[in-house]
């Protein structure tokens, strides 16, 4: 079984030009700013080599407490082999099977409780070779 590093997902409620941070507009308009830190890439991305076992991959979200993870979405994940399983509105864990090639990416939805709840997309990739 492969042993993906954990992932750890920042957000902040402005725009960030600080090395490593991705602005993106929220459903309200505004401008949020998220860093990705870990997984194989070290910034949040996933890459395993087909065949070689399940990868469990932990994401927790390590920004202030009214940030909570709504759902993952997964794009391009033809094979149907990536899932989500969450442990709460803080943390849990994507789940490749691992058993075909492909080039997907994972979206981890962030709603602000303290804006209305508001949602951010924060995506970056998951490749299997």
């Amino acid at each position: 079984m492969p042993a993906t590093p954990n992932i750890t997902l920042d957000l902040r409620n402005f725009a960030s030009n600080d090395p490593g941070w991705v602005t993106v507009m929220s459903s309200s308009n505004q401008q949020y700013s998220y860093k990705y830190a870990g997984g194989d890439d070290n910034v949040g991305g996933l890459e395993q080599t087909v065949g070689q076992g399940r990868d469990t991959a932990p994401i927790r979200l390590v920004s202030d407490q009214r940030y909570e993870i709504n759902t993952v979405n997964f794009v391009r994940d033809t094979n149907q082999q990536l899932s989500w399983q969450g442990d709460g509105k803080r943390a849990g864990s994507i789940v490749d099977a691992n058993v075909a090639v492909e080039s997907a990416k994972y979206t981890v939805v962030i709603v602000d409780t303290g804006n209305n709840g508001c949602t951010v997309y924060c995506d970056p990739n998951i490749i299997n070779r």
